[in-house]
């Protein structure tokens, strides 16, 4: 069976972050905890600021650490701005601040390693219900399940070592890098590529050009368009449009894409002949665009009505 394009993109890319991710060993828990009360004994033990920022300097970004054969990523965020706190003013308030955040940490150490042995015992039954005789003719991973999973073991033995044979520790943050770039230019893409097969008009809300850039004539055809197709909830959102077109080329106000509905309509004066009708056709609009209620035939008939009532005939 040939894998989808696609799908093999996608398994290159998540074995690239797999292996980029195995560059860095993750500790265990005992090394973990080792790491944390090292931690808070420079700390409580720091003789002066100058130690006690040099124990700041030296908190990594974070660790990654294994349990339960998972790998669990803790940031060290939470730390650093106490650390830097008790460096300027080494008060016990601050150091009290700095060993809590610390002991949090180890009682989440703690908690990790309880759920480890707990995951394990599960483990132990689970086993033996699917031991069980009812569970003996239960299919297992398919040929192409394997064939896949020993695809992706092979690449990312290959990539591995690749990565790790570099002179340059950079390396697996600029792999990782460059996938997130690649990820959020087909994302765009694809948004992009939606947008225009699906938009039933491209010139709306900002856009840099000016609305009566587009006669309202064409603004009124297209809303036609959308009538005879059946699509009146998109026909009177264009019919609104052609309003606005024709109201801002009669230089009623200064172009402005940015402006809302409402924005529009305070725009007229209330002696303003064109007010009502703007009103209610903006009415009818923001019902069926923004509202409950179903555009019908009979709404885009009212529409083209007020339409013709603001001039545009």
């Amino acid at each position: 069976m040939r894998l989808p394009w696609f799908e093999t993109l996608l398994l290159v890319l998540v074995t690239l972050c797999s292996a980029a991710s195995a560059a860095e060993t993750p500790l265990d828990l005992a090394q973990y905890t080792a790491a944390l009360q090292q931690l808070r004994q420079a700390v409580v033990s720091a003789p002066d600021s100058a130690a006690a920022s040099a124990a700041e300097r030296n908190l990594p970004a974070g660790w990654r650490v294994e349990s339960g054969g998972r790998i669990f990523t803790v940031e060290a965020d939470g730390l650093r701005r106490p650390l830097r706190d008790y460096a300027r003013q080494r008060t016990p308030a601050n150091l009290a601040l700095v060993t809590s955040s610390i002991d949090l940490l180890l009682r989440d150490a703690q908690a990790m390693q309880s759920a480890a042995l707990d995951a394990t015992a599960e483990r132990r039954k689970l086993d033996e219900v699917l031991s069980r005789q009812e569970f003996h003719n239960l299919a297992g991973e398919s040929w192409y399940d394997r064939l896949k999973s020993a695809a992706q073991r092979w690449l990312a033995r290959l990539l591995e070592r690749i990565l790790l044979s570099s002179a340059f520790p950079v390396v697996s943050r600029v792999v990782i890098w460059v996938l997130l770039a690649l990820a959020i230019v087909v994302a765009v893409f694809w948004v992009v590529r939606n947008y225009r097969q699906g938009s039933v008009y491209t010139n709306l809300i900002g856009s840099p050009e000016p609305l009566s850039a587009r006669p309202w004539r064409d603004w009124q055809a297209e809303a036609q368009t959308a009538a005879q197709q059946g699509r009146w909830r998109d026909a009177v959102h264009l019919l609104y449009w052609a309003a606005i077109s024709f109201l801002e080329g009669q230089g009623l106000w200064r172009p402005d894409a940015a402006r809302t509905p409402r924005e529009y309509l305070r725009l007229l004066a209330n002696d303003e002949a064109r007010r009502d009708p703007l009103q209610r056709l903006t009415r009818s609009f923001e019902r069926v665009w923004y509202g409950s209620d179903q555009a019908s035939a009979d709404t885009f008939a009212g529409a083209s009505a007020l339409l013709e009532q603001l001039g545009c005939r």
